[in-house]
């Protein structure tokens, strides 16, 4: 006879050592991130020679099929049960592999065109798949480490200062270590192959620092033999799938949360993936791209810094909203500008990017409230499958953000390689990268301001749900 041991998340709080340990997974994320969001689009039409539209249609297909499989390794997780806890497990076992298949996602055997699509079509879809069995339990972990909202808010500061990191280098320093470890240019292939083992190495270094710094901090739950045979134990049975979609549906802040994210991605994740091409040829200065983003970065720390007095002057969905605020003043005041000079740009990158910055900052924070309500609202608890939600909204506003800049391209006479481009292509990526943003950040504004309302019932929600246990 079996019973199922369930160890209760107590809101304890953490060694520093474990908040910064754990932390260090969004230095492993973002890098990865950043570089897939920011420059695959570009090294399969620019290095590889495929055509965009092709290109994007991979990326769109295989960014829906991560959408489709989140949900899926959500379950699974929730299912979990291993002596090294339901979320260390997979960080223990998917972190070498994650890393492999993202390292030869830039890499480009000799062969055909066909055979280049086959190449880009598995390596792209495996190296999301390993990213969804990793960010999931790796977000899944945040909530199980401790139940204490300040100490949840507290490694959230230290997760952000961590993915600051890559997103200072990355950006300014992919080029210039492709162009140097590919011979000045001269075998790009090569330097993106050599960049993107090193970034690779660093994925699946900080995933297993996550691992072994969170030893003995994450509950257990497992099948262990019945110690008493007199005893009879009624065991806590797992919720349908149906049950759960069913409870996900009902759960009204937990949609709104995918909304912002979703529209804070797409916003996003347009003006990355012309990032390139925008400041080689309207701004025709590639190393101006590095100073922005150094100088945009540095000003974003202060969102981490400070954020919990953000937190406790506005809560949790109201720094969303300052956040989107922000951002849209920051691309509306480039827009308006027309970027006429460096100054214009980084005042308004600055902007955006501190906005931005308070969006990701709490995004997650206000899932664990969304939680609540779930769980207050239909009895249902699922936290994996919860946190699955936050890596659809991230992955589907990457899969639409992405391909459409792709398939944008398709409307205008886009010479790939070519010294200089038309002014209708030239218009397309200003447009790109400062008014489409601003409108997609306007958009999530709408659904931050509906979850504010739910959030100010949180305390009353949670204590009614330890009342029913209680019972």
């Amino acid at each position: 006879m079996e019973r199922r041991i369930l160890t209760k998340i107590e809101p304890v709080k953490l060694p520093w050592k474990v908040k910064f340990l754990y932390a260090t997974g969004d230095l492993a994320k973002t890098t990865t991130v950043i570089m897939t969001m920011a420059f695959s689009l570009y090294f399969y039409t620019e290095v590889c020679g495929i055509n965009s539209g092709v290109a994007s249609t991979i990326i769109l297909i295989a960014k829906i099929w991560d959408i489709i499989n989140d949900p899926m390794m959500g379950a699974i997780v929730d299912r979990t049960k291993s002596k090294d806890g339901k979320c260390r497990m997979w960080l223990k076992y998917m972190s070498v592999p994650g890393g492999i298949v993202f390292a030869l996602a830039f890499m480009m055997p000799e062969l055909t065109a066909t055979g280049k699509i086959v190449w880009v079509a598995v390596t792209y879809t495996l190296q999301g798949m390993a990213s969804t069995a990793l960010m999931i339990p790796m977000n899944t972990l945040l909530g199980r480490l401790t139940s204490d909202p300040v100490e949840r808010a507290s490694i959230n500061q230290i997760k952000g200062v961590m993915s600051l990191i890559p997103n200072l280098i990355v950006p300014a320093a992919t080029i210039p270590m492709v162009l140097f470890f590919g011979k000045g240019g001269a075998d790009m292939q090569r330097g993106f192959m050599v960049v993107g083992i090193l970034y690779a190495i660093v994925f699946a270094v900080f995933n297993l620092t996550v691992y072994i710094g969170t030893k003995g901090y994450e509950p257990l739950e497992y099948l262990a033999e019945e110690i008493d045979p007199l005893e009879k134990e009624v065991k806590a049975e797992l919720p349908s799938t149906g049950a759960v979609l069913k409870a996900l549906l009902k759960n009204r802040p937990w949609l709104f949360c995918i909304g912002l994210y979703l529209i804070d991605m797409i916003a996003s994740s347009i003006p990355s993936t012309v990032m390139t091409w925008y400041y080689q040829y309207n701004i025709e200065n590639i190393p101006l791209m590095s100073l922005v983003n150094t100088v945009s970065l540095g000003v974003s720390l202060g969102v981490y810094i400070f954020l919990k007095a953000f937190i406790k002057k506005f809560g949790n969905a109201g720094t969303a909203a300052v956040g989107c605020i922000l951002s849209v003043i920051g691309f509306a005041f480039r827009f308006v500008l027309h970027d006429s000079s460096t100054a214009v740009l980084l005042i308004g990158n600055v902007i955006s990017n501190f906005g931005s910055g308070l969006v990701a900052a709490v995004i997650l924070l206000c899932i664990f409230d969304a939680k609540v309500y779930g769980e207050w609202k239909t009895g249902v608890d699922n936290e994996a499958i919860l946190m699955s939600g936050f890596s659809v909204s991230y992955k589907t506003g990457q899969a639409l953000g992405g391909p459409i800049a792709g398939y944008l391209l398709l409307t205008v006479p886009y010479v790939a390689q070519a010294a200089a481009q038309e002014q209708s292509v030239l218009n397309l990526w200003f447009y790109e990268s400062t008014l489409l943003p601003a409108v997609g950040f306007a958009i999530a504004l709408v659904f931050a301001l509906l979850l504010i309302k739910y959030e100010k019932k949180v305390p009353e929600m949670q204590a009614e749900i330890e009342a029913r246990k209680a019972k």
